[in-house]
């Protein structure tokens, strides 16, 4: 599977990742799944409600949640993603990723170490398979 995201739509992640740390960021992704790919047509900010340490966790706001997937349905549109950062952390899932993941979503995934934008990565989670699977991202 590949994920397909807009230049500026991945620089609007990843400057929610910058302003938000040393904390984790998130936020959904909004779009349309056709054959081998995950196409994003938005990214919409939530509040990290995490109410212990943020600097290594993340709650998307359900509020959010609730709010997007109704958005996306009238335009046709679906819930497809979510995206966070990793703070002075690789960008690959981390087992409280593992714990949180919601099955068949795809997640995104940026590195952020001293306030500079490090890696980004999309993976899928799957849960047939038990984990997740690294996607290939196309920028446009």
């Amino acid at each position: 599977m590949t994920l397909v995201i807009g230049k500026a739509k991945l620089d609007e992640i990843i400057r929610h990742a910058l302003e938000t740390y040393p904390e984790e960021c998130c936020g959904l992704l909004v779009g349309k799944k056709r054959d081998d790919e995950c196409v994003v047509n938005n990214v919409v900010r939530s509040r990290n409600v995490y109410e212990g340490d943020r600097r290594s966790r993340y709650v998307v706001d359900p509020l959010d949640v609730y709010k997007v997937e109704k958005d996306a349905e009238g335009l046709g549109l679906m819930l497809i993603g979510v995206y966070h950062s990793h703070p002075n952390y690789p960008a690959r899932p981390s087992a409280y990723d593992a714990e949180v993941a919601w099955p068949y979503m795809r997640y995104l995934i940026v590195s952020v170490y001293g306030g500079r934008s490090g890696n980004v990565t999309a993976w899928l989670f799957d849960k047939k398979a038990n984990g997740f699977i690294e996607e290939k991202i196309i920028i446009l």
